[in-house]
């Protein structure tokens, strides 16, 4: 198998480099094209040269704008370069979508980055020792054993039943969201389980991590963000909500386009390396996208990260199937965005169609 890697892609053009391929006698469906220089990312080409079935890939975005209603946004990235990139309607690059939980693990990026530098001295830090300006209810001794890993593996101990339907009355999101202090209403939760036994979904859980960046950098989230990893990855636009305390909505609030929603798993995927420059520690991304806590048969979690052992993948997930999808071995980045929430088409167009797109000999 040929392999072609290129550096100064400004100065060649992927034009002018199928060009010289084709004199050379190099046939594009032979060729791997790998990106070590970052400076231009975000570049199209043909699937073919990164070993890709670009029939494939269109006959998938034609079955999306005929049988699937819903979704909102396709990207398909490989070795750092766009194959396929798909909007709806009047959708396009530039469009903000709400990420949802997806928001989840960048939240758990800044932690990450807040660690590297030393904001943040230690994981095994208790949660309530940053918030003694608090009156929290129901105090216990399983409450103050909580950590901020725990708050990052989703094994808080805290009585938060978010597996119920949002919008049942079991389900505490929408009082969460109501309420007059979100930090507070978490922290006031009773504890059920001993912290870091038991995975347990929590959104608000995420939401004490950004009260928690915040009060450890003296920095609003987006300030902490633009300093260290939004304004190295260039994502520009953004919109991150905020609770009644101007305090960010780690575990759901952040809206991004599709493209900066690539950007964070491609960063995943590089070892927290952008442009030459370490953003994360390659210690933090190996080990945030590490199982943590067994969710399932077939899913584990890690710090923010839903991982897929089996498969080889581990993904950042929202509400109504937003997706960071990192395929590792095989440097593909698969980036979904939409609203249906009885319905994974993610997934399914994943399995049916991208992967499926990959050529066997690769």
């Amino acid at each position: 198998m040929a392999r072609l890697e290129i550096t100064p892609i400004r100065k060649v053009g992927i034009g002018l480099l199928v060009i010289i391929m084709c004199i050379a006698g190099i046939l594009p469906g032979a060729l791997l094209i790998i990106r070590i220089n970052s400076n231009e990312y975000l570049t199209n080409i043909s699937p073919e040269l990164v070993r890709m079935d670009s029939n494939i890939l269109d006959n998938m975005i034609y079955d999306v704008e005929n049988n699937y209603n819903g979704v909102y946004s396709i990207l398909v990235m490989r070795n750092g370069f766009i194959v396929k990139e798909w909007y709806y309607s009047f959708m396009h690059k530039d469009s903000l979508f709400r990420i949802y939980s997806v928001s989840k693990s960048v939240t758990s990026a800044l932690i990450g980055i807040a660690v590297d530098k030393g904001y943040i001295t230690s994981l095994d830090e208790s949660v309530l020792n940053y918030f003694h300006d608090k009156d929290i209810a129901n105090l216990d001794p399983l409450k103050e054993s909580m950590t901020i890993e725990h708050l990052l593996t989703m094994t808080s101990g805290l009585n938060w039943p978010e597996y119920y339907p949002y919008g049942h009355p079991q389900n505490p999101y929408n009082y969460w969201k109501a309420s007059e202090d979100h930090v507070e209403y978490v922290l006031n939760r009773t504890m059920i389980t001993t912290p870091g036994q038991t995975f347990n979904y929590n959104t608000g859980a995420t939401h004490l991590l950004t009260a928690i960046l915040e009060r450890s950098t003296n920095m609003s989230t987006e300030e902490f963000a633009n300093r260290y990893l939004f304004g190295p990855l260039y994502i520009e636009d953004y919109i991150w909500q905020q609770d009644p305390q101007g305090v960010a909505g780690g575990g759901d609030g952040l809206f991004l386009t599709t493209r900066d929603m690539a950007k964070i798993g491609y960063l995943f995927l590089k070892g927290g390396k952008w442009e030459g420059r370490q953003i994360i520690s390659e210690n933090w991304v190996r080990t945030s996208t590490s199982p943590k806590i067994n969710v399932d048969l077939d899913t584990e979690y890690g710090y923010q990260w839903w991982i897929e052992p089996d498969a080889n993948i581990y993904r950042a997930l929202g509400y109504g199937q937003q997706q960071i999808n990192v395929l590792y071995e095989k440097d593909l980045i698969v980036i979904f965005t939409g609203m249906d929430i009885n319905f994974d088409f993610g997934t399914v167009l994943l399995n049916s169609y991208i992967i499926p797109a990959l050529y066997d000999n690769y």
